[in-house]
């Protein structure tokens, strides 16, 4: 008995368990669900609508809140097994939003997986965030399971890194730091010229879930509807003519517009070597002719350089020829000179006189040998397909308004000679590192963001994405998306199947004297059955040897629902061959 006189031992009345039951449907949530909830809360105000989440128990609270946000029509959430993947279908989705996009991942291994992406999109300024969840830094030197040293996994690839100790209490003055640090990395990820990827990396402590899914935790009021510090002194700013160059157009001038290229209406009237995932130029350039302006006579006295050229050897020899004054226009401090050739680096031109006639008719005459060189290399060999072909036929088949994913290697090469960039069609290659990797994660994360952009059209405009067999085998997991997932409405994948690294067929490495070991080490042939492959994942498959079918295939017109995969039987024997004779045609006598 107590001193009321109540037996202690005795049953609890039924009222008394109810009051016991409110009590802990109120019970204040746990550290992980507030932290993990003012992240998400706060991102969301800085502009997020795409997350992409890995299931694991560490990031469980993180997840729950993406889930809780999604239910609420405050972003779209898309959940995928693979980390690697996963990280790539984000950086897809941030490239084509131009806003932060999360990947949020449990703690260990599953963080390592991210950096390919994460190289990627700070080397092509996409603003991808890793978003982890660690364990609590007493664990660390103990043997924890799943434990690693992952707050500064990456350093040298991503612009910002913060690390959260989520394992304490918040307080109030706790919640507006945390807003705090996260406007700053947001910021940091949309740097004009030094944007990129971010690392925020959450240290939670158990409990990570709540007892049932019926309340969802209070949090810390934000600031009004946007985020808690506008951040603006990153975002480009012109001040008078701080940074500007005087151009004399009078002068024998070129543009190279590569990766991430602006545009600069000023420099219309130029000629342009521009890469396909670069502004489409006015007056656009053949890239074969960049060896006939490496003649005396046809030489050019500068070059402006825009964004980063990667694609080209010719290119790149022009911009480093001593004789040439190379003008690079830059927004930060990661400019590209190579050769060490640049004469100045600067923000903006400013441009006076005209392009000669004469040297308009060079440029034109160049461009026009190139463009006929390709023109007569693919009708002299349209027997036996090549990627170039491949390339060619999927640049005939684009029209305004869609878009085109490029995998590295010889596909984005491919496509440059075949003729791109076009005017109205969105050109995305990951020339940040130019890896092969996350290729078909990427297309897939670019479809599903220029779907949602069209939503209230019958028909969105569609996305094709071109690739090499080991590009396609390399990522092909990434087809592996889940009944209730969001999936791209008119994605089609060109497999361009040489059955290994063509590529290697042009370098140093294929040359003639070299063949004892290349196609072992070079070469990897593959007898991976592709369509078998799609049919595994419940993906369409098309597979074709014939150019005539190939543009049947390929007509805007054809209806495509969903993801639908067209293998091209192509061959990489002559390709060698191949680059010597569009060498020959193309050079101007």
């Amino acid at each position: 008995m107590d001193g009321n006189g109540n037996d202690r031992n005795a049953a609890p009345s039924e009222e008394n368990a109810e009051a016991r039951a409110a009590a802990r449907s109120v019970a204040p949530a746990a550290p992980s669900e507030i932290v993990a909830g003012l992240i998400v809360d706060e991102l969301i105000r800085c502009g997020t609508r795409e997350a992409v989440v890995c299931p694991g128990s560490r990031s469980a609270p993180l997840a729950r809140a993406l889930l809780s946000a999604e239910r609420a029509g405050r972003l779209r959430l898309h959940v995928r097994a693979d980390e690697r993947s996963a990280a790539f279908l984000a950086l897809g989705l941030a490239t084509a939003t131009g806003t932060v996009t999360p990947v949020a991942v449990t703690s260990g291994t599953a963080v390592a997986n991210l950096l390919p992406a994460m190289v990627e999109a700070t080397y092509s300024g996409v603003p991808l965030m890793a978003l982890t969840a660690d364990r609590p830094a007493s664990y660390r030197g103990t043997g924890a399971n799943q434990t690693i040293v992952q707050d500064r996994l990456f350093d040298d690839a991503s612009v910002s890194e913060v690390d959260v100790d989520g394992t304490a209490p918040v307080t109030e003055s706790g919640a507006r730091a945390l807003r705090a640090r996260v406007d700053r990395l947001v910021a940091a990820a949309l740097a004009s010229g030094r944007g990129g990827a971010v690392h925020l990396n959450v240290r939670l402590v158990e409990p990570l879930v709540p007892d049932d899914d019926e309340h969802l935790p209070e949090l810390p009021a934000g600031r009004g509807d946007g985020p808690w510090t506008e951040l603006r002194h990153l975002a480009a700013v012109k001040v008078g003519n701080v940074g500007v160059a005087k151009l004399d157009l009078g002068k024998k001038t070129l543009v190279i517009a590569g990766s991430g290229a602006p545009d600069l209406p000023a420099l219309a009237d130029v000629p342009t070597i521009a890469e396909p995932n670069a502004p489409a130029p006015e007056t656009p350039v053949h890239p074969l002719s960049a060896a006939t302006f490496a003649r005396d006579d046809r030489r050019p006295e500068q070059i402006v350089v825009l964004g980063r050229p990667t694609l080209h050897r010719g290119v790149a020899r022009l911009l480093a020829d001593p004789r040439i004054d190379v003008t690079v226009v830059a927004a930060g401090d990661d400019y590209p000179d190579v050769s060490a050739n640049a004469r100045r680096v600067v923000a903006a031109v400013e441009v006076s006189g005209e392009c000669p006639d004469q040297w308009l008719d060079v440029c034109e005459a160049a461009s026009e040998l190139g463009a006929s060189a390709v023109r007569d290399v693919l009708g002299e060999t349209a027997d036996e397909l090549t990627g170039l072909h491949v390339a060619a036929a999927v640049a005939d088949s684009l029209r305004t308004g869609e878009q085109l994913v490029l995998g590295a290697s010889n596909p984005v090469r491919d496509a440059s000679w075949a003729g791109l960039p076009f005017p109205g069609v969105d050109v995305h290659a990951g020339r940040g590192a130019a890896g092969i990797d996350g290729t078909v994660a990427t297309a897939v994360g670019v479809a599903l963001a220029r779907d949602r952009a069209h939503a209230d059209e019958i028909r969105p405009p569609r996305t094709l994405a071109l690739m090499g067999d080991l590009t396609f085998l390399h990522d092909a997991g990434a087809l592996n998306i889940g009944p209730a997932e969001p999936r791209p409405e008119s994605l089609t994948i060109v497999v361009a199947n040489d059955s290994g690294g063509g590529i290697f067929e042009t370098l140093e490495a294929g040359a003639p004297a070299l063949r004892g070991g290349f196609e072992r080490v070079f070469g990897t042939p593959h007898t991976v059955d592709i369509a078998a492959l799609c049919d595994a994942y419940g993906v369409a498959h098309e597979e074709t040897a014939d150019l005539g079918d190939l543009l049947a295939l390929l007509h805007p017109d054809t209806d495509v629902d969903g993801i639908r995969v067209i293998e091209v039987t192509t061959s990489r024997a002559g390709r060698r061959e191949l680059h010597d004779v569009l060498a020959r045609k193309a050079a101007l006598g």
